[in-house]
C-alpha cells in the first residue's frame, strides 16, 4: 500500500502558472467537501468551499515523471458558477455529464463537456483551461443546502438531498422532477442508489435510513435501531451500496457507546453487523465497485501468525490450500481524520490509516479499476491510497452482473393491465421509444442519446462548419474521456441582428435634460471577434494523448459597416436623425481601416437600442438611433455566390462626390455599378435579390445581374435595420414601423406593423419622462415570410398575419421549466431549438423572472406546471413557425409528459382533437383537416402516441377506446 498526498491539489491557493514545477501558495487552503473520479479514471473533481468546481488530471497522480513535466496539465478547468460552497460533485456512470451541488443558491447544476470550448482562463486562475465543461441544466427544487447527489447505475435518475428535508428524483435525460420524497422529518444528508436499480437509500438526522422503491417511489423500509444514539453532529452521513446490491452500508451509527458504520442486510432490512474501529461520528462510506478474490482468514491464524521465516512458508502454503471466494471492500472516513478499510468475512479492518488529515473527513472516491482510493477533508487536503498489492485479483464485471441479477437488475417491474390491447400498445412502444429518444435528446441538447454510452474508442462524430454555418458530419472527435481537448474560439450560439455576427451587450446612459431624464441609446458596434480570432487549437497535453481534431473555416473579416446615432428628442425634427453629421470622421476613411486582401474591414452593431417617449413628446411612440453614414461600406455576405462582395462609396462632401456609387464585383471583377443621390446605410441580398437602404428613406431592389426590380421604395422614416430571406424582404424604420415583401410576387406582407407593443410602450403612457425599454437583440425574417422580434427581456415575438397581431412566443416567465435553454439546432432546421438556446445569453431581464422564482420557491408543483404550459407553448409556436419536425418532436414529448402527470383530461382532449369528428363539433363552414401543417397526418400522429400515454395504466381505457378506433 502507498499512502500520499498531492500538494498541487487544492482551492483556495494559486499555482504559479510560469512554473509548474513549483507551487505558490497565495491563499489559505479552503476545506474540500467532495471528490470524484471519472468513470474513465483519467479526471478528478473537487468542490470546495470557495464556491469552485476543479477537474483534475489525474495522470501526474500515478504516474511521477508526469508529475514532474511541465507539459502535463495538472489544473484541467475551473468550474464558477455556483454561488456558495459547493458541496458535492458526481460524475453520472457513463461519464457525460458532471453534477455539483452548494448551499446558498441551493442548485444543482449539470454539467457537460463543450465541443467547441475557448482556451481561455477564468479570472483568478492561474492556468489556462484545458477542457471546458458548460452548464447545461440548472436544477432548482430544494428550498437549502443540497448535501448530497447520486446518479443511478444505468443512467436513468439523478437523485439530491438536501438540509430542507427532501430528496428530489430528476430524471437523468431531460432532468425534470420525477418524484420529491417528503417523508423525512430532518435534514437529508445522505443518498445513494442500489446499482440493481430497485431502490433508493436516503439517511437523515432525524435517525433513520429509508429505502425507496424506484418502481413507484414508496417507502419499502425503515431502519432506525443503529441509529437512535447518534447526534446530528456530522456534516454529511453518505451511505454506500455494495457492488452486489447485498449491503447498504451507513455511517455515523452507534454500537453501543462505539462510533460504528451499520451494515444493512438487502434480504431482511436488519443491521446486525456493525464495523468498529473509529472512536469519533464516521461522516462517509464508500464500497469499492470491484469484487475481488480473497482468501478468508480467522482471528486465530491471525494472533497465531510468527516471524520467523519457516512459520511465514508454512503459512503461505496453507493460504495456497484455502480457497478463495468474492468479497467486497468498504472504506470509512471520519472525524478522527483517519481512514479505515474493511473486507467481508473479516473480523478485523484489512487497513487503518490514522491521522492523514488535520481535520475532518467528508468524501471518498473510488478509482473504476478499484485498485485506488481518494480522500479529501476539511483540512484542504486530498489523499491517495494505493492498493495494487492488497487487491490483485479482482473479479469481472459478469460476475458482478450475475450477482445483481438475484436482485431483478436488467427487470422491469409490472402491474396488471385490463386489457390485452394494453400489452399490445406497451410492446408497440419499445421499438417506438428506440427510435425517437434521439429526438427527444435534440430538444434537450442537440445530443443523440446513443452517445450516453461511453465510446470504446473515445471518439465520436466530429462536426465541421460549412461557410453557410451549418453542421455537417467529417471525421471524428473525442468524448469526455480523453483529458485533453483542442480548443477554438467559436462560439455554439450565435446571435445577429441584420447579419450572422456575434452581438455583445453594453449598457445605457441615463441623462438629465431640462430636469427630465433621458434614455440615451449607446452607439454600439457588433462585435466580430468570433470571425477574427484565430481558429488554431492549443495543446499542453503529452503528445500520446488523443486530440480534439476539429477543423473550422478559416476565419473571415466583417465588412459591413453599420454604426447608429442615437435618437433625437427634438420637437422640432419630425423626421429624427435624417440629416448626416456636417463634421468628417477621421474612421471613416479608407485609409485608417484595416483590410486583408483589399477588403474593407466594417464593425457592425450589437441591437438597436430603443428610447421610448411619451405621445406627447412625438408623434411616434418609438425612436431608434439611425445608422451613421459611412465614406465606404462593404459586404461579402449578402450575395450566395462565392467571393462577389457588394460594396458602397457615399458622398463626402469633397466637390465631384455628391452621388453615391455601388459596385458589385466578383473575385476583383466589377459586375456591374449604380449611382444613387442618397448615401447607402443599409445593404442586404441573396441568390434571388439585393437591396439597398438609403438616408432618404428609400428601399432599392436589384436582380442578380444588377437590374432595378422596382422603382425606389419610399418610407416614412430612414430604415435601420434590413435582411432578407429566400424572396422576403424585411425592414424596419427608426419610427419602429415594420414593413415585409414578397419580392418575387412584388406583394406586401406586413405594411407599417408597429413594434411599440413589443418595447413595453404601454407602461409608459401615463408618464411623462423617458424609461428604459428592452433592447431590440435581433430581427430577422423566416422562409415563410413570419419576422422574428427578440428583446433582451428573454423574449421572443412573431406576427400573427391572420390575427394582424404580435405573438409572444418565448417568454422568460418559462424560466423554470426543465426545457428552457435546451436545444442547439440551426434555425434553418429547428427554429424553436436555435430560440431557445438562444435567449439564454441574452444580458438583461425584467422583472418577471424575480416573481416567477419567487413563486417557484412557494409552490413547490409550480415547475411542473410551468413545464407542460412551456410545451404547450412550444407546440403552437412550431405551428406559427411551420415546424414540423419540431411540432412532432414536441407533441412525442408532450404525451409521455401527460402520461407521468396522469393528466386524464388533457389527455381525452388531445385524444380527440386528433381523432376528429364525431369527437370534436366544427362550426357551420369549417371542415375538419386531417393533416398538421400539410404534412403530419393526424391520425398517424396518434396512433403513433397512444404507445406512449399507455405506459400509465391508469389512462388505459382512454387509449385503448381510440385504438380500436384507428
Amino acid at each position: 500500500m502507498i499512502i500520499f498526498k498531492p500538494d498541487w491539489i487544492f482551492h483556495g491557493g494559486c499555482v504559479d502558472s510560469s512554473d509548474q514545477s513549483q507551487e505558490t501558495f497565495k491563499d489559505k487552503k479552503q476545506c474540500i467537501y467532495s471528490i470524484d473520479i471519472h468513470p474513465d479514471g483519467k479526471r478528478l473533481v473537487t468542490g470546495s468551499l470557495d464556491t469552485t468546481v476543479k477537474i483534475w488530471n489525474t495522470e501526474p497522480i500515478y504516474n511521477e515523471q508526469a508529475e514532474k513535466d511541465p507539459q502535463c496539465p495538472k489544473l484541467l478547468c475551473t468550474l464558477t458558477s455556483h454561488g456558495g460552497a459547493v458541496l458535492c460533485v458526481r460524475w453520472s456512470k457513463n461519464g457525460r455529464y458532471l453534477a455539483s451541488s452548494s448551499d446558498n443558491d441551493n442548485v444543482v447544476i449539470i454539467w457537460e463537456l463543450d465541443s467547441e470550448p475557448s482556451s481561455a482562463s477564468d479570472f483568478g486562475d492561474g492556468e489556462a483551461k484545458q477542457e471546458t465543461w458548460r452548464p447545461v441544466k440548472h436544477l432548482r427544487g430544494h428550498d437549502s443546502d443540497v448535501q448530497d447527489l447520486a446518479w443511478s447505475n444505468d443512467n436513468r435518475y439523478l437523485a439530491s438531498c438536501g438540509i430542507d428535508g427532501y430528496a428530489i428524483i430528476w430524471d437523468a435525460q431531460t432532468f425534470e422532477v420525477v418524484h420529491k420524497i417528503t417523508q423525512h422529518s430532518g435534514f437529508v444528508k445522505g443518498i445513494s442508489f442500489d446499482p440493481a436499480g430497485k431502490y433508493l437509500a436516503s439517511q437523515s438526522d432525524d435517525k433513520k435510513v429509508k429505502i425507496w422503491r424506484t418502481s413507484d417511489w414508496h417507502k419499502e423500509a425503515e431502519v432506525k435501531d443503529p441509529f437512535y444514539k447518534t447526534s446530528g453532529t456530522t456534516f454529511f452521513r453518505r451511505l454506500s451500496w455494495s457492488p452486489d446490491g447485498a449491503h447498504l452500508v451507513a455511517p455515523s451509527a452507534m454500537n453501543g457507546s462505539h462510533c460504528v458504520a451499520a451494515i444493512i442486510d438487502r434480504d431482511h432490512w436488519d443491521a446486525d453487523v456493525s464495523l468498529v474501529g473509529h472512536s469519533v461520528p464516521i461522516e462517509v462510506a464508500a464500497y469499492n465497485p470491484k469484487l475481488f478474490y480473497m482468501i478468508e482468514e480467522d482471528e486465530a491464524n491471525d494472533k497465531e501468525k510468527q516471524q520467523d521465516e519457516d512459520t511465514v512458508m508454512e503459512n503461505d502454503d496453507q493460504n495456497n490450500n484455502k480457497k478463495e471466494s468474492l468479497a467486497s471492500v468498504c472504506a470509512l472516513g471520519g472525524q478522527d481524520r483517519g481512514l479505515s478499510l474493511w473486507v467481508t468475512r473479516r473480523s478485523r479492518p484489512m487497513c487503518v490509516a490514522r491521522d492523514i488529515f488535520q481535520n475532518n473527513v467528508y468524501d471518498l472516491a473510488w478509482a473504476p479499476n478499484g485498485q485506488t482510493l481518494f480522500a479529501c477533508s476539511q483540512d484542504g487536503t486530498v489523499a491517495c491510497l494505493q492498493l495494487q498489492d492488497e487487491l490483485e485479483k479482482p473479479a469481472s464485471d459478469d460476475e458482478i452482473v450475475k450477482k445483481l441479477t438475484q436482485y431483478g437488475y436488467g427487470r422491469k417491474n409490472t402491474e396488471l393491465p385490463e386489457a390485452h390491447s394494453q400489452l399490445e400498445l406497451e410492446a408497440e412502444n419499445t421499438p417506438h421509444t428506440q427510435q425517437t429518444s434521439h429526438r427527444i435528446a435534440n430538444i434537450m441538447s442537440g445530443v443523440d442519446t446513443s452517445e450516453l454510452t461511453p465510446n470504446t474508442n473515445g471518439v465520436v462524430d466530429k462536426m465541421e462548419l460549412d461557410e453557410s454555418g451549418s453542421a455537417t458530419d467529417t471525421t471524428k472527435q473525442q468524448e469526455p474521456n480523453d483529458t485533453k481537448a483542442s480548443h477554438t474560439d467559436r462560439s455554439p450560439h450565435q446571435f445577429t441582428s441584420s447579419s450572422s455576427d456575434v452581438a455583445t451587450i453594453t449598457e445605457q446612459k441615463v441623462t438629465v435634460v431640462n430636469g427630465k431624464r433621458r434614455i440615451q441609446p449607446v452607439s454600439v458596434l457588433r462585435n466580430s471577434s468570433s470571425l477574427s480570432q484565430s481558429n488554431e487549437t492549443q495543446s499542453t497535453q503529452p503528445s500520446k494523448s488523443a486530440t480534439n481534431d476539429i477543423r473550422q473555416p478559416s476565419p473571415q473579416p466583417s465588412l459591413d459597416t453599420v454604426d447608429y446615432d442615437p435618437p433625437s428628442f427634438s420637437l422640432g425634427k419630425k423626421l429624427v436623425g435624417s440629416k448626416r453629421k456636417a463634421q468628417h470622421d477621421e474612421s471613416d476613411d479608407i485609409s485608417n481601416m484595416t483590410s486583408s486582401d483589399n477588403e474593407i474591414i466594417r464593425r457592425k452593431p450589437t441591437w438597436i437600442d430603443a428610447a421610448v417617449v411619451p405621445p406627447i413628446v412625438s408623434k411616434s411612440q418609438v425612436k431608434l438611433g439611425l445608422p451613421k453614414v459611412k465614406s465606404t461600406l462593404a459586404n461579402r455576405s449578402l450575395i450566395d455566390s462565392p467571393g462577389t462582395i457588394m460594396e458602397c462609396h457615399n458622398p463626402s462632401g469633397r466637390q465631384g462626390s455628391e452621388n453615391a456609387k455601388l459596385v458589385v464585383s466578383q473575385h476583383g471583377n466589377i459586375l456591374w455599378t449604380d449611382y444613387l443621390i442618397s448615401a447607402i446605410i443599409l445593404m442586404t441580398g441573396n441568390g434571388f435579390f439585393s437591396s439597398v437602404g438609403c438616408e432618404d428613406g428609400t428601399i432599392l431592389i436589384y436582380s442578380p445581374a444588377g437590374r432595378r426590380l422596382l422603382p425606389p421604395i419610399v418610407l416614412e422614416s430612414t430604415p435601420v435595420v434590413m435582411t432578407c430571406n429566400t424572396q422576403w424582404l424585411l425592414c424596419l424604420t427608426a419610427t419602429g414601423l415594420l414593413y415585409t415583401w414578397d419580392v418575387m410576387q412584388q406583394k406586401s406582407q406586413m405594411s407599417s406593423v408597429p413594434i411599440s407593443p413589443l418595447l413595453h410602450v404601454a407602461e409608459t403612457v401615463s408618464s411623462e419622462e423617458s424609461h428604459t425599454a428592452p433592447s431590440l437583440r435581433d430581427v430577422r425574417i423566416q422562409k415563410n415570410g413570419s419576422p422574428l422580434v427578440i428583446t433582451s427581456y428573454h423574449q421572443a415575438f412573431t406576427y400573427h398575419a391572420g390575427m394582424n397581431s404580435w405573438l409572444r412566443i418565448s417568454d422568460a416567465w418559462f424560466i423554470i421549466s426543465e426545457f428552457w435553454g435546451s436545444g442547439s439546432s440551426t434555425i434553418e432546421q429547428h427554429p424553436l431549438g436555435w430560440l431557445s438556446t438562444a435567449l439564454t445569453i441574452t444580458g438583461s431581464h425584467d422583472s418577471s423572472n424575480e416573481s416567477i422564482m419567487t413563486l417557484a420557491k412557494l409552490d413547490s408543483e409550480a415547475a411542473n406546471t410551468i413545464t407542460i404550459s412551456h410545451i404547450e407553448n412550444q407546440l403552437a409556436a412550431a405551428l406559427i413557425l411551420e415546424s414540423a419536425k419540431e411540432y412532432k418532436e414536441w407533441m412525442i414529448y408532450y404525451a409521455r409528459r401527460l402520461s407521468k402527470e396522469n393528466a386524464q383530461a388533457k389527455v381525452e382532449e388531445l385524444c380527440q382533437w386528433l381523432m376528429g369528428p364525431p369527437y370534436i363539433q366544427m362550426a357551420e363552414g369549417n371542415e375538419w383537416e386531417a393533416t398538421i401543417l400539410n404534412s403530419i397526418s393526424k391520425h398517424g400522429l396518434l396512433k403513433e402516441l397512444l404507445p406512449i400515454l399507455a405506459q400509465n395504466r391508469q389512462l388505459q381505457r382512454i387509449t385503448t377506446e381510440f385504438r380500436s378506433l384507428l
